[in-house]
């Protein structure tokens, strides 16, 4: 019974997101603060992310002798991304500048640029400032 509503919570869909792709390209994309990163001098960025601060994560890495903390290295376009995050440039900016530095169309940079973003959202890397639609009537 309890793998039933496990199973049946899983399936359940988030309320679907009232942004357009307008709204989308407008967002300010931000890190967290609480992943420290540092850039290689190969360009690459690694990002230390803290693991959660519970009891049953504590116990868990106890017995498995898990690190305290976990690294993600970024190879050099996702170390690219990553530094204009910086909640001033936008998504419609960085996709311009990937643009012109590693020759994309602007959709192979949108489409790349849209997964890599929502990955790192996921996982409470990177949150985003959406600008406020202008409500109708009001100038």
């Amino acid at each position: 019974m309890i793998n039933s509503i496990l199973y049946k919570l899983r399936l359940k869909k988030r309320p679907e997101s009232q942004l357009n792709r307008g709204d989308i390209l407008k967002s300010l994309p931000l890190r967290n603060q609480l992943i420290e990163w540092e850039v290689d001098d190969k360009g690459e960025v690694s990002l230390v992310i803290p693991q959660k601060e519970t009891l049953w994560l504590r116990l868990v890495a106890k017995l498995f002798m898990l690190p305290p903390k976990r690294v993600v290295v970024l190879d050099d376009v996702g170390a690219f991304v990553w530094q204009l995050c910086d909640g001033h440039t936008s998504i419609s900016q960085i996709v311009n500048q990937l643009c012109g530095k590693y020759r994309m169309t602007r959709k192979e940079a949108e489409t790349s640029l849209f997964q890599f973003m929502q990955q790192l959202g996921k996982r409470g890397m990177v949150g985003f400032a959406v600008p406020q639609k202008a409500k109708k009537g009001n100038n």
